[in-house]
């Protein structure tokens, strides 16, 4: 239990993570289940509130659903958690097209060649190619 204290003074963790330090410092998969279970009851361990804040940070970081659920499945958090983790379309596209505003300006993407950039650069950061897609069909 010591042990993961520790792992979650430091930042929030899933469950699996939990597990997994507790599986390589040896603990037996009973006292690893009831260390779990305890920590879920103290609300310590929560993978739909874990999702939640990372959705949160990864908006308010300029980040599409993509990466936001990448960054979920390496912190190892079930993937029907993480699928549901995605964000609303609407609101990904208004983040997307802030984001182009912000780097690119106010007016319209004059030519290919920027709007290339533009899409390269939102698809770098994890908007998926029909959000992207979205908002060139509304410019030409």
């Amino acid at each position: 239990m010591t042990l993961a204290f520790r792992l979650l003074a430091r930042r929030a963790r899933s469950e699996s993570e939990v597990a997994s330090a507790l599986d390589e410092a040896g603990a037996s998969r009973r006292l690893a289940r009831g260390v779990l279970g305890r920590l879920r009851a103290l609300g310590y361990v929560d993978d739909r509130k874990l999702a939640a804040e990372c959705v949160e940070r990864g908006k308010d970081r300029g980040y599409g659903s993509l990466r936001i659920q990448e960054q979920l499945r390496r912190l190892e958090i079930d993937e029907r958690i993480v699928e549901r983790a995605a964000l609303e379309g609407r609101e990904e596209r208004r983040l997307a097209r802030r984001l182009l505003t912000e780097r690119f300006g106010a007016t319209e993407l004059a030519d290919r060649r920027t709007a290339a950039r533009a899409a390269r650069f939102l698809a770098g950061r994890g908007f998926p190619a029909e959000v992207i897609d979205s908002l060139f069909d509304s410019w030409e």
